[in-house]
């Protein structure tokens, strides 16, 4: 995230990564040359929620049956028109897959997808042979059939892609005859303005209807803000979606031709995931005050009915085929091992995952500290808790200890919030940001450097009276590379560590920020707003330490920001929203802001190619690598 940016562009993330992955992710096009001994830890930062489960209703009202008891993320069911299976996304291994649940058994799932890209969003045909579903498997999210082979390892090597488009294809539904599919996309959104709940840069979906093999594909809705989760009526002949073409997203149902769409769902509630339900009813997610609860309405959007309990919230109703409802919300717990921030639970996301590179292997592991700097031991990793206070913990979340804290309240971002700390190569020393996380010129932000233990603190930039922030210790322990506002832009400058002797190596009227040493010392990356996008540069140091060639090393649409080098300065890792929107925006915001930066990435420096590390809907931000 850009420290030196506006509150609307904010985001937190962080990460850590220990060495107790299971899945192998072999980078397209390269030999995975990656050896034991050769195994590298990376921490990054992460916004995804907490645990979610899902829920079956017998009844309206009553206490739901839970259905998966994982700690990682379950969403997204549907049921097989037999009503023996379900189908889901969870993200257990640490990646989006699918995976089938026998409701007759309800033993252990059956995992269906087993690749490193993001699998999500499945719907049966009427026959129960074939699932539709959103893959990112060619970089960007595309519409997808495979047989519905549960155990069959084979099934997903059989996967078609319907869609083969640049821009992203969302949420696909089955027509009630298997001839036709229902999808949203975002592949024509330069001709419609995305309203004002969009990110900037980011192209609302329309409707788009396409017959069973990908063909005679044909657009339905042109609105401003987001249409989307189409779903077939129950007679097959009208289309249910949300729409944010009021403003606040409603409800609508409207014919195949695309015309006279009516609203069923109150105005300004939020409302979104309609799906056809029993009676001729229509069942969405509504908003109700705080809560989100699964409601149904009768024909034109009478009889408002809630099917879900008040316990806690619930998104994506479907149904099984005798009536019940199902839903996905939060899971039980541990409120002792709660960790704060703006989508607060456990400290580790998801398991550690295992990546090979060609010449290396990746402990990748995303936690929920906010922009993590690891011990070179690669044992402990410190992190703002909610911005809140700095801490140091285990790669596990376990062991956790303060190091800065003034004694501030859960959502306190103010002058005494610590945040973006750098670890000394000798483990003896933190250096991070006091100030306002997301602040301006006139913020008065302060570089302080401490023991890991929290002594010996001292604010080195006291005299600055400006915004200084976002530190990175040199390799030798000597010098602080950081980010300053004292020119009255972002600039990058480099001073001694006792704070002595501030020097300025970039001079530009464009945003510089982000800076990072390499490991050798010799070069620094950073991010830059000066060619119009953020993008990532490599900046040489001569030999008096002063600003030397500059070369871009990224150029992708969207922003590429948060570099670090690995250990060996082979490679640079960094995050990147190239690969665009996974979801629907508005599917994703009622719990937490996604992916504004995008996932993961890592450039090889000797011939740029560059290797997408993660692949899901929830925005995974700044990185340490250590060896």
């Amino acid at each position: 995230m850009s420290m030196s940016m506006s509150v609307s562009t904010m985001s937190a993330l962080v990460a850590v990564a220990g060495v107790i992955g299971a899945l192998v992710v072999v980078a397209p096009g390269l030999e995975a040359q990656g050896r034991a001994g050769d195994r590298e830890t990376v921490a990054y930062s992460s916004l995804a929620p907490g645990n979610w489960d899902i829920y079956r209703f017998d009844h309206p009202g009553t206490t739901p049956q839970r259905l998966t008891s994982d700690p990682g993320l379950d969403y997204n069911p549907v049921v097989s028109p037999d009503g023996r299976w379900m189908v889901f996304t969870s993200e257990r291994t640490g990646n989006p897959d699918l995976y089938a649940l026998d409701l007759e058994q309800l033993g252990a799932p059956v995992r269906l997808t087993l690749g490193d890209a993001m699998e999500d969003g499945a719907d049966f045909s009427p026959d129960g042979r074939t699932l539709v579903f959103v893959s990112s498997r060619t970089g960007d999210p595309d519409v997808y059939t495979m047989p519905f082979l549960p155990g069959d390892s084979a099934a997903e090597d059989a996967a078609i892609n319907l869609t083969r488009h640049a821009a992203g294809d969302y949420n696909p539904a089955f027509s009630p005859d298997g001839t036709r599919i229902l999808f949203s996309s975002s592949r024509n959104a330069d001709d419609v303005v995305s309203g004002p709940s969009a990110a900037a840069g980011y192209d609302a979906s329309e409707l788009y209807l396409m017959e069973v093999d990908g063909t005679n594909v044909r657009r339905l809705t042109q609105q401003e803000g987001w249409d989307g989760a189409p779903a077939w009526s129950s007679e097959g002949q009208a289309v249910l979606f949300y729409s944010e073409r009021e403003g606040e997203s409603r409800i609508f149902e409207m014919p195949l031709d695309g015309s006279a769409p009516r609203a069923l769902s109150p105005a300004d509630h939020g409302a979104l995931s309609p799906v056809a339900a029993p009676g001729g009813r229509v069942a969405f997610t509504l908003r109700r005050g705080a809560q989100w609860s699964v409601v149904s309405v009768a024909s034109g959007g009478a009889d408002l009915r809630v099917e879900s309990d008040t316990a806690r919230d619930y998104w994506g109703p479907t149904f099984d085929p005798s009536g019940r409802v199902l839903a996905f919300g939060p899971g039980p717990s541990d409120e002792a091992a709660r960790f704060a921030g703006d989508v607060p639970g456990p400290f580790l996301v998801h398991p550690t995952r295992s990546v090979e590179l060609p010449d290396r292997t990746l402990a990748l592991t995303g936690i929920r500290g906010y922009l993590p700097t690891l011990h070179p031991s690669g044992e402990e990793v410190a992190t703002s808790e909610a911005f809140i206070r700095l801490v140091v913990t285990r790669l596990d979340g376990t062991g956790k200890r303060v190091v800065f804290d003034r004694g501030h309240d859960e959502g306190y971002r103010g002058d005494e919030s610590p945040w973006w700390p750098s670890w000394s190569r000798d483990g003896r020393w933190l250096v991070f940001g006091v100030g306002a996380p997301f602040g301006g010129p006139i913020d008065d932000v302060d570089i302080w450097r401490s023991r890991p233990d929290g002594t010996e603190a001292i604010n080195l930039t006291a005299d600055s009276r400006t915004n200084d922030a976002l530190p990175h210790l040199s390799p030798d322990g000597r010098q602080i590379v950081f980010r300053t506002m004292r020119d009255g832009n972002a600039e990058i400058y480099v001073m001694n560590i006792d704070g002595g002797q501030p020097r300025r190596l970039t001079d530009h009227p464009a945003t510089d920020t982000m800076p990072a040493f390499s490991s050798k010392g010799d070069r620094i990356a950073f991010t830059s707003l000066r060619d119009d996008d953020y993008e990532i540069y490599l900046l040489a140091l001569n030999a008096d330490g002063g600003p030397g060639r500059l070369e871009r090393l990224t150029d992708s649409p969207g922003r590429d920001m948060h570099p670090r080098f690995s250990p060996d300065d082979q490679w640079l890792i960094f995050t990147s929203e190239r690969g665009g929107l996974n979801d629907e925006l508005p599917l994703t915001r009622v719990v937490f802001q996604p992916q504004p930066y995008g996932e993961i990435h890592a450039m090889r420096l000797a011939d740029r190619q560059v290797i997408r590390l993660t692949h899901n809907k929830w925005e995974d931000g700044p990185s340490d690598w250590v060896k």
